[in-house]
């Protein structure tokens, strides 16, 4: 019952911020500032209206302890989507009140469940990606978050390095060898030398994704009888977001808190 309250009030600011909006409170300079105050206000009234209906069953000590983790986790959301934001130098167009709450609730209950901070970077730049778009959907959100959400970060990185070469042009065929085991062999390659990641581990992490309906399996030769290779939907998320840009802002960014994961 908390949470069910929990979420109807943060439904309704998230009406009144998009009021503020539409009369022009937030976005008195440009979009982008105005983009920054009305996200980071709406992550702030969800961080300011979470509760925890853990009092009657658990130590008090042991709820204040549970209550500062995921005030930190959310606050690492906030200041990680915002960052996404500044770097994405375009408005965001969302369509209504229901639709960012939504967005911005699936958002932060992936920090409070414990994304690592990679995952969080990839959830926020798919709603700064979706400024390329018509506009920021709930639904296409959830369904991005669903898949990204609870990647590990070695199926993040081959992810990345996956895409990166189905963007680039078709590789040269060799002669006796099908250009999707090529593909495939090109990816443990750079894999192997760009992040040290053996053939064997990265044949796994592909296996892995098959879950996420961005990897599928295709013929591949007489001895390798199947091999990964990206799905249309790969092709999708490309539209949104450049994975490899992301691993790389990641790991240069400045790091206060250890990684929980």
């Amino acid at each position: 019952m908390k949470r069910q309250a929990h979420c109807l009030n943060f439904l309704r600011r998230c009406r009144i911020a998009c009021a503020r909006v539409a009369l022009g409170q937030w976005c008195s300079r440009d979009g982008e500032d105005g983009m920054l105050e009305l996200f980071g206000a709406l992550a702030g009234d969800y961080m300011a209206g979470t509760g925890l209906p853990l009092t009657s069953t658990v130590p008090a000590a042991g709820a204040l302890t549970l209550r500062a983790l995921l005030e930190k986790r959310t606050r690492r959301a906030r200041d990680t989507l915002l960052a996404e934001i500044r770097l994405g130098h375009r408005s965001i167009d969302f369509h209504d009140a229901d639709e960012a709450a939504a967005i911005i609730y699936r958002y932060m209950r992936a920090a409070e469940e414990g994304a690592a901070r990679l995952n969080l970077r990839l959830l926020a730049a798919v709603i700064v990606g979706s400024a390329k778009g018509p506009g920021l959907y709930a639904d296409e959100f959830l369904r991005w978050a669903d898949i990204l959400a609870g990647l590990k970060r070695e199926e993040v990185i081959t992810l990345g390095v996956m895409q990166r070469l189905a963007d680039q042009e078709p590789p040269l065929v060799t002669a006796g060898m099908a250009p999707t085991l090529l593909y495939w062999l090109n990816c443990t390659a750079v894999l192997q030398s760009d992040y040290g990641i053996e053939s064997n581990v990265a044949t796994a992490m592909a296996h892995a994704l098959l879950r996420t309906g961005l990897v599928q399996l295709v013929s591949g030769s007489m001895e390798t009888v199947v091999v990964p290779a990206p799905t249309h939907e790969l092709s999708s998320l490309s539209i949104l977001l450049e994975i490899e840009g992301i691993i790389s802002r990641e790991e240069t960014a400045s790091v206060v808190e250890p990684e929980e994961r």
